[in-house]
């Protein structure tokens, strides 16, 4: 035998050997303004670059001779077996304009690689439809705008295709993306409205998250919902420790550290920065799951530990989309999943569960 080996770790087969390769894959496949729609943030943008900033200035604590050589990256959220700490976000409203398959790609990949998926309720794809295509369609995304009892009966139909939790979110008035405005942005490639319509649920719910003619819900309203929801509610968007209060108050079952990718309203905190505060109020029992700003697999490591049981990935899943269809979505996954990997052996952590605040600077 030979003792000349060659060092090919970083040798590879696949189409795509980093995350780096699928963003500019991706970038190079839409056109610009579809760039725009997946890449922008509101206003002057300040959050979405304090989103990415936030896991920048973190920095981990390694020590010598402490490495694991092959950590565990598996874990258990939300009752869910995941291979990693991994949620596909309910990201939508256009994501068509990156693969025509959407949400049907994303959940065949999210199968494959071993991770649940976030359905929302503007896929290009019905509920149904997304539901029927894997097993890993388990969460539901809907807006608390409009008439409450069609909010409930949309979760209703939610049940009935199968899924096992409902993701709430709140209502704004629109969003300031201003490079959208500029180019003048619409989306294209849909047939029109998947989970509205005849057979479907009451259009009027649409018509009022598009028009904004009635006063946005309150908490009050939404535990209403809450208590009446025929599956435990998840309440996405906790910026802060009054609203993770809030949301627990009104019967969550599980909170959603976010800012929306920065999409929502500009100058609020990054989202990383709220998520140990939040963690601190609501205890250790509490199931957080965290998106805003994550790009990597060391990003993925900071955010649990700093709080979070899971993550959920929305831009990183769409540029694999954009990318390679249900392909780009997979590797990405499996890039994501490696660099966790490589991440917790070099911190000393043999399972996710090691991964906390000791692990940070």
């Amino acid at each position: 035998m030979s003792n000349n080996r060659i060092d090919d770790r970083y040798a590879t087969s696949e189409k795509y050997a980093t995350l780096r390769g699928i963003h500019n894959d991706a970038q190079r496949h839409l056109s610009e303004v579809d760039w725009n729609y997946l890449w922008c943030g509101t206003g002057d943008e300040v959050t979405l670059r304090d989103n990415t900033a936030a896991f920048d200035r973190r920095r981990f604590a390694t020590s010598l001779f402490s490495g694991i050589s092959n950590p565990d990256t598996r874990t258990s959220v939300l009752g869910f077996d995941l291979s990693f700490p991994a949620f596909v976000a309910p990201f939508g409203g256009g994501e068509a304009v990156f693969h025509p398959e959407g949400h049907l790609a994303i959940a065949r990949a999210a199968e494959a690689v071993g991770i649940q998926q976030m359905v929302p309720v503007a896929a290009a794809h019905s509920l149904e439809e997304i539901a029927a295509v894997s097993s890993v369609a388990s969460t539901f995304q809907m807006t608390f705008v409009g008439d409450e009892g069609a909010v409930v009966e949309m979760m209703e139909r939610a049940k009935a295709a199968g899924y096992k939790y409902i993701c709430v979110s709140y209502s704004p008035i629109r969003q300031w993306r201003e490079r959208m405005m500029e180019d003048r942005f619409t989306v294209r490639g849909e047939t029109g409205p998947s989970n509205f319509g005849p057979g479907k649920s009451d259009p009027a719910g649409l018509t009022e998250l598009l028009d904004f003619t009635q006063p946005r819900w309150n908490w009050q309203q939404a535990a209403s919902a809450i208590a009446k929801a025929p599956l435990p509610c998840i309440v996405k968007g906790i910026g802060s420790v009054r609203d993770a209060k809030a949301a627990l108050d009104a019967g969550a079952a599980a909170l959603y550290v976010s800012n929306y990718g920065a999409r929502t309203i500009d100058r609020v905190p990054a989202a990383l920065d709220v998520l140990p505060a939040v963690r601190d109020a609501v205890g250790a029992d509490v199931p957080i799951i965290f998106d805003s700003g994550i790009r990597r697999g060391s990003d993925i490591a900071t955010a649990i530990a700093l709080g979070a049981n899971a993550v959920a990935l929305g831009r990183l899943i769409a540029l694999g989309l954009a990318a390679d269809g249900e392909y780009g979505v997979r590797r990405t996954l499996e890039l994501l999943k490696r660099e966790f990997w490589t991440t917790l052996g070099h911190l000393g952590c043999s399972s996710v569960k090691e991964l906390t605040r000791d692990s940070i600077l």
